[in-house]
């Protein structure tokens, strides 16, 4: 979800409707892309789905779980369709759009040791933020991701679940 905001650069949503569920969860012999569990160390769903609507009309649909009888997992992954163009992170980073009356679609290949900065060490993304955040605050520079982003995304987050409980939609206002 963070993601897909910041690739919209839209932080304003209208209203969320959602569901949760946890069908699987508590399935003995049970397993998801990444192999079997056991139903006794879970106590939370098993799967989420939220429709977002953003002020200026845009949708967003979120699908986030742990256990689906899939074979196809994915991570951090957004697809955007706008009125002149499109990206998907489904392979990599692919733009498509139109030109000259034609379809098209571009892969961007990131070579990490094309970086300037790039020092030959890769660190978990969740290393990577948090020095982010540290080296902002030292140098009294604008993190990434800032607060009111992440306030705006845990608000959508938490208005899935409200609505998944009250079966209804939830207004956001900002």
């Amino acid at each position: 979800l963070d993601l897909t905001l910041w690739m919209m650069d839209n932080y304003q949503p209208k209203y969320v409707v959602g569901n949760t569920y946890r069908k699987l969860a508590d399935t003995e012999n049970a397993a998801n892309a990444f192999g079997s569990w056991d139903p006794k160390e879970f106590n939370v769903e098993d799967s989420a789905f939220g429709y977002i609507v953003m002020e200026n009309g845009a949708s967003i649909y979120l699908e986030s779980s742990w256990a689906l009888n899939t074979v196809k997992s994915g991570e951090a992954k957004t697809t955007l369709h706008g009125t002149k163009g499109g990206a998907d992170m489904n392979d990599g980073l692919t733009i498509n759009g139109e030109d000259h009356g034609l379809l098209f679609d571009k892969q961007v290949i990131v070579d990490p040791g094309a970086v300037d900065f790039f020092e030959g060490d890769v660190d978990d993304p969740e290393v990577l933020e948090a020095k982010q955040w540290i080296q902002a605050i030292i140098h009294d520079t604008e993190p990434v991701v800032k607060p009111r982003e992440a306030l705006i995304v845990t608000e959508i987050l938490e208005a899935i679940y409200q609505s998944a409980k009250t079966g209804q939609p939830v207004i956001l206002n900002q």
